[in-house]
């Protein structure tokens, strides 16, 4: 069986890797498009995880019998993006800029703020879409770190917060940890 997983795996990456992004998520209502990281991606640090729908419903059909939660979770998401890149002092403040426009956007678009967080060089907001019947259906973590790590994170689909957790424990999600 642990074969077969790791198979489905590689074969997941390998599938995404090859069609690249599929679908236009920007109509969606939780998408956030968070403009240009050319400036950033010239780092020593940079990734970029893009789990469209499709795989996340074979992800969530793969882990149907070993976890129902993250099963439940993973089969009404549209879209998991990340981008992480390493903060040096050269990139410091271009990275704070872009999480000062992501926030005012935000703020001035119709999300609510669930998490402010800042304490010595670091700092995390989180920020939720509703829909008309107060169905979570977009989050969006911008989170910094001095001298660690800025990550951007925008989930999109019907999202439950009691679970969100597992999804970064799972996939290793920077920034979802201050979500509770």
């Amino acid at each position: 069986m642990k074969q077969l997983i790791n198979i489905a795996v590689v074969l997941l990456v390998l599938s995404a890797a090859i069609y690249g992004q599929k679908k236009d998520y920007s109509a969606e209502p939780g998408y956030v498009d968070f403009g240009s990281f050319q400036s950033l991606e010239t780092g020593e640090m940079v990734a970029e995880v893009m789990i469209e729908e499709h795989l996340l419903k074979m992800v969530a059909k793969l882990s149907k019998h070993e976890d129902e939660q993250l099963f439940n979770l993973l089969k009404g998401l549209k879209l998991v993006r990340v981008n992480v890149f390493g903060v040096t002092e050269e990139n410091e403040k271009l990275i704070q800029e872009k999480i000062k426009k992501i926030n005012d956007k935000l703020v001035g678009s119709s999300w609510d703020s669930i998490v402010k967080y800042r304490d010595k060089g670091e700092s995390a907001n989180v920020y939720i879409k509703t829909s008309g019947d107060d169905t979570i259906v977009g989050l969006v973590v911008a989170s910094f770190e001095k001298n660690g790590e800025a990550a951007f994170v925008n989930i999109v689909g019907d999202i439950d917060l009691e679970t969100i957790g597992r999804l970064s424990e799972k996939f290793d999600v920077p920034g979802l940890d201050k979500v509770h």
